[in-house]
C-alpha cells in the first residue's frame, strides 16, 4: 500500500496535477463560470490496461476520473451547487458519453457495478449501482442499507440526516453529514473532513483481479468532492486518510 501511495505522489507531479486538465478550462479569476465541457478520450489507440505497469494504472484511472469531474463541475454550476442523484444522469443530461462511465480497468464493462464481486464484503453498495458504469458513487440518491446510526459522527437521528423529508436516508444525504461531522473511525473526536480527502466516486478496479485473493491489492482511486483532486486509499478510506 506504501509503494502505491508513492507511485500516486509520482505520478502526480510528473502529469503537473492542479486540478484541472490541459483540455479544460478552470473558472475564471473574477469567479464567473468558464467554459468547462468534458472532453472524449483522443481517438488513438492506447495500450491494453492489462498491460500497463501499476504507475500508469493509476495514471489511467486518473485520467478518467478527471473527466467525470468536469463533468460534475459543470452539472453543479447548472444545477445551484447539486450534485447528480445518479451519475448515469450526467449521460441522460449530455454532460457525458455513455462510455465515459465504463473504466478501462474493468473488463466485465460494468456489469459487476462500482464494486467487483471479489470484494465481496462490500455487498452492501449494490443498491448504488447502475448499468454500464464501473464506479462507485458516494453521493448516489440510492437509500442507505448500512448502519449510518452507530457510525455517523454526533449519532444523528433520522431528522437530523433526512433533508428532504420522506422518511428515508440516502447515500447523498449520509455522505453529506459524513462530510459535515466526521464519523467514529476518527480520534480523539468526530470532526468535519477536508473536502479534498473525501471521496464522491470511487473506482475499485485498479489492481482486479488480484483483489480478490489478496487483501494487499485492494486499492480504490477516488475523485474527492472538490471535484478536483484524486487520491489512492484502501476500501476503508476513512482508516487510510490522515
Amino acid at each position: 500500500m506504501k509503494n502505491v501511495k508513492k507511485l500516486f505522489v509520482l505520478t502526480l507531479a510528473a502529469a503537473g496535477f492542479v486540478g484541472c486538465s490541459t483540455t479544460t478550462t478552470c473558472p475564471d479569476t473574477d469567479g464567473k463560470k468558464a467554459d468547462v465541457r468534458p472532453t472524449p478520450a483522443a481517438v488513438v489507440s492506447r495500450p491494453a490496461y492489462s498491460t500497463l505497469g501499476l504507475e500508469q494504472k493509476i495514471q489511467r484511472i486518473t485520467e478518467e476520473l478527471r473527466v467525470i469531474g468536469v463533468a460534475m463541475q459543470k452539472y453543479s454550476w447548472d444545477h445551484e451547487g447539486k450534485f447528480p442523484p445518479r451519475l448515469s444522469h450526467l449521460v441522460t443530461k449530455g454532460y457525458l458519453p455513455a462510455s465515459a462511465l465504463v473504466s478501462s480497468a474493468d473488463p466485465t464493462g460494468g456489469k459487476e457495478g462500482g464494486v467487483p464481486d471479489a470484494y465481496s464484503e462490500w455487498g452492501q453498495a449494490k443498491e448504488t449501482d447502475e448499468p454500464g458504469c464501473s464506479y462507485l458513487y458516494e453521493f448516489s440518491e440510492a437509500v442507505c442499507e448500512w448502519d449510518w446510526k452507530s457510525y455517523l459522527g454526533g449519532k444523528p437521528s433520522l431528522s437530523d440526516i433526512d433533508t428532504n423529508r420522506d422518511g428515508k436516508v440516502t447515500w447523498a444525504e449520509a455522505k453529506s453529514w459524513q462530510l459535515a461531522h466526521g464519523d467514529t473511525t476518527q480520534q480523539p473526536s468526530n470532526r468535519a473532513y477536508s473536502k479534498n480527502r473525501f471521496p464522491i466516486v470511487r473506482c475499485y478496479w485498479l489492481d482486479y483481479p488480484n483483489a480478490g485473493a489478496n487483501p494487499e491489492s485492494r486499492c480504490t482511486v477516488n475523485l474527492s468532492v472538490d471535484l478536483q483532486t484524486v487520491f489512492v486509499s484502501k476500501p476503508w478510506w476513512e482508516k487510510d486518510t490522515p
